[in-house]
């Protein structure tokens, strides 16, 4: 695998289809969201953040897989606040009527506020999630 780190808290690995057969996965493991494939995603995560010195919060997390050219895919981790609202901003698109007024209250405040405050706002949100379910 090769790591390139984008930014402080977004790193893009590159993964060949030999290190899924190492991992014991496919690609369809990935695009199903198996459990194997979580553990995958996790333990890339945690490699990601080994190799290119990045110390992940564990708020704000995105995950954008690209499938690339002779079998590989580009995985990027971020826990960017920008990649977390462009992250929202998709999921508006598909939200229900009752949820898309407060989604886009939620992403006004976050585009006004500094990456600290944002961060704030984005763990006390996640933890809400976390709590309803």
């Amino acid at each position: 695998m090769e790591y390139i780190k984008q930014e402080e808290l977004k790193v893009t690995c590159i993964a060949e289809a030999e290190d899924f057969v190492f991992f014991g996965i496919t690609m369809d493991d990935l695009l199903d969201r198996t459990e194997g494939a979580r553990r995958f995603l996790q333990k890339v995560k945690e490699l990601a953040g080994q190799s290119q010195g990045v110390e992940w919060t564990n708020v704000a997390y995105t995950l954008q897989i690209s499938v690339l050219s002779n079998n590989r895919v580009s995985l990027t981790f971020s826990e960017t606040i920008a990649d977390y609202i462009a992250s929202l901003k998709h999921s508006a698109v598909l939200a229900d009527k009752d949820t898309i007024g407060p989604l886009e209250e939620f992403i006004r405040s976050l585009e006004k506020e500094s990456e600290e405050k944002a961060r704030q706002l984005v763990a006390r949100f996640e933890k809400n999630v976390r709590e309803t379910k």
